[in-house]
């Protein structure tokens, strides 16, 4: 890949083959604040304008605004009465709020066989200074949004090879579907060769 950025991260408009370029998320309607704190934990940059959108670069200093990116924007008045709604049958409805339960008690336990997206730290140390930050760092509102579902160190069971460092981080606070569903994000690390 041709160019370069301050961080020394190629420029993703010059590769020329196919790539996931962003994701949106949505957040609950006043919570954009809250999606900021979370994402700079998790040592993203967010840019936060006055568009509808948050920009969440995943490597810092990449000033691609359209490729290697999250939004994040509210739900929509219609998502949001839908959440709503489907919160109201849930505490009522009990046969469907067993099966929410069991469904979000897989998702914590096997985090990796659940909807979740990643996001890829350069070493093993970066990953474990992350952690280390969201577990004595982490902004008091986050505290119980924001959970640790799964560390897989590399060998460690559930693991999925000696090159992979995996966690698994559980929160409310943005998706990229229900707002009533759980959304996973897994932070990675890869032994890299040579």
């Amino acid at each position: 890949m041709a160019g370069s950025v301050d961080n020394g991260q190629g420029q993703l408009i010059d590769y020329r083959g196919r790539l996931l370029n962003h994701m949106n998320l949505v957040h609950r309607p006043g919570e954009r604040q809250l999606v900021n704190k979370l994402f700079t934990a998790l040592g993203c940059e967010v840019r936060d304008t006055d568009e509808p959108y948050l920009f969440i670069s995943i490597a810092p200093g990449n000033k691609d605004l359209l490729n290697n990116i999250l939004f994040a924007t509210e739900a929509t008045p219609e998502q949001w009465q839908f959440e709503q709604e489907l919160q109201r049958t849930l505490a009522d409805d009990r046969r469907l709020a067993q099966a929410h339960a069991a469904f979000a008690q897989k998702f914590r336990t096997h985090p990796q066989r659940g909807t979740h997206f990643g996001i890829r730290y350069p070493s093993f140390a970066k990953l474990e200074a992350t952690l280390a930050h969201l577990e004595t760092e982490l902004d008091p509102e986050l505290k119980t949004r924001v959970q640790v579902a799964g560390i897989f160190r590399p060998s460690d069971p559930g693991s999925p090879s000696a090159q992979v460092m995996q966690a698994f981080l559980e929160t409310d606070v943005v998706t990229t579907g229900s707002l009533s569903i759980a959304q996973h994000i897994e932070l990675q690390a890869q032994r890299l060769e040579g």
